[in-house]
């Protein structure tokens, strides 16, 4: 899915070369996204409400709506009316911009018809509720079409019994213990290696995109932490790394294509994007059945197995190693992809969060403080511990606030895999591509009237 996020700079100013023990100044920095527009020219001239030109401002949804919705609606669904410059916002913008505009303006759910496809996009709690839950009713569809080059059949976009049992193999390796080993060994190290790299931007006063240097910070942890693969892609480059951003924008731009062209395996073989992200592709899963393969005949050496409910290899306890210890029955390539989905899928959202977060307190100067004064309390200058978390609560509270404001991703997609009615009465047929916003859930005046702003509901 499109980004959602390019958040272009932030200065640190009057940051003191050395701070006393203990207790850490506040420094005081500002933050720009590019959410927040600009005008860098006079605005135009208001366009006459009575269009001279040869089509109407709408036409993409009249044709759209010829196209795959027919004259025999009877969904009572409202249908959106696109013009043009929310088209382009929706293909190379912020995507949950246009639909909270339409949602103030058609209610908690509406038809967004500007394309091949038409979606059905959904605001409302209940009916969220009912498609999530449905599983027989509602597969995962599109994320499925433009994420599978990458993916395979790993759990991030399997269905069904598959999805059940991948799911059930992974999340034991994730317990309480593996979690305070990978804070010390792996979350404190990365930061400390982007604190030191920021330094020096923090000392002149000179422009930082957060973002980048959040993703590079994520695809680290979650290097070590899944591979036992320390990819520093916060001090170089590598071709894996410049493999999974490649790999990362296709998937965007498939989300997007006006026609799924990269359906026909024989136009991959031809067209340049294509053989971009192919080549990019085969890095990534050569790299990591690499580590597979290592991996394994390290376990089979040792004659190494799971002896206990929280098993965690003191010398490599990344979540690989932990999978081989089991000794289940799985293939590589299965293995290969489930792996890859964490890698890709984790560590994008990990550092969407950061990105936001430091956004949104930036704007908060009072919760910022506060934050770091708890912060400093707890930890009192020393690393943090995973023990600490639960006596961090205004910093978990405002993660929290961040990921309501800004959740990623922004929208969640299904398709109905059967004729359906949803609640309201809302009919939908079989294959018909439900999006839901989360972003205009976590904001709807209906769901939740009074928190509208960042922190407004616990300061």
């Amino acid at each position: 899915m499109q980004s959602c996020v390019n958040l272009s700079s932030v200065s640190f100013l009057s940051l003191p070369s050395q701070r006393p023990p203990n207790k850490i100044p506040l420094r005081s920095f500002s933050v720009k996204s590019s959410i927040e527009k600009t005008p860098t020219t006079k605005p135009k001239p208001t366009i006459p409400s009575k269009s001279t030109s040869w089509v109407s401002p709408n036409w993409l949804t009249s044709l759209t709506k010829s196209l795959t919705i027919g004259s025999n609606d009877d969904s009572g669904i409202p249908i959106a009316s696109a013009q043009l410059e929310d088209v382009s916002e929706l293909l190379g913008g912020a995507l949950f911009l246009p639909l909270f505009k339409w949602m103030n303006e058609y209610g908690p759910i509406y038809r967004l018809a500007a394309g091949p496809r038409n979606f059905v996009v959904v605001s409302n709690p209940a009916i969220a509720k009912h498609v999530l839950r449905n599983y027989g009713k509602y597969a995962k569809g599109l994320v499925s079409e433009v994420s599978e080059f990458l993916f395979g059949s790993g759990f991030a976009i399997a269905e069904g019994s598959l999805w059940t049992v991948r799911r059930r193999a992974v999340v034991p390796s994730l317990h309480k213990k593996y979690l305070s080993v990978m804070v010390d060994w792996v979350f404190c190290q990365c930061a400390e290696r982007l604190v030191e790299k920021l330094q020096p931007f923090a000392l002149d006063g000179t422009a930082v995109n957060m973002e980048e240097k959040f993703s590079q910070l994520t695809l680290d942890v979650i290097g070590l932490s899944v591979f036992n693969y320390n990819f520093d892609s916060l001090t170089s480059d590598s071709p894996v790394i410049d493999a999974v951003y490649t790999a990362l924008k296709e998937a965007e731009l498939r989300s997007t294509d006006i026609l799924p062209y990269w359906k026909i395996r024989a136009l991959c073989k031809i067209v340049p994007r294509q053989i971009k992200a192919e080549k990019a592709v085969t890095v990534i899963r050569k790299a990591v059945e690499e580590l597979i393969i290592k991996c394994k005949e390290i376990v089979e050496n040792e004659g190494e197995r799971i002896d206990e409910e929280e098993y965690v290899n003191d010398t490599d306890p990344s979540i690989l190693r932990f999978l081989l210890a089991s000794r289940e029955e799985v293939s590589s390539l299965q293995l290969r992809d489930d792996l890859l989905s964490m890698l890709v899928a984790g560590h994008e959202t990990t550092g969407s969060v950061l990105t936001w977060t430091l956004y949104l307190l930036s704007k908060n100067p009072s919760s910022l403080l506060k934050a770091q004064q708890e912060v400093d309390r707890v930890l009192e200058g020393r690393p943090p511990a995973y023990e600490d978390i639960k006596d961090l609560k205004f910093l978990t509270r405002c993660i929290t606030e961040s990921l309501r404001l800004y959740p990623h991703p922004p929208v969640l997609i299904r398709r109905a895999q059967v004729d359906d009615v949803l609640p309201g009465n809302y009919k939908v047929r079989a294959g018909q591509d439900i999006m839901i916003s989360v972003y205009n859930i976590h904001r709807s005046s209906q769901v939740l009237p009074y928190f509208q702003h960042f922190c407004n509901s616990f300061s």
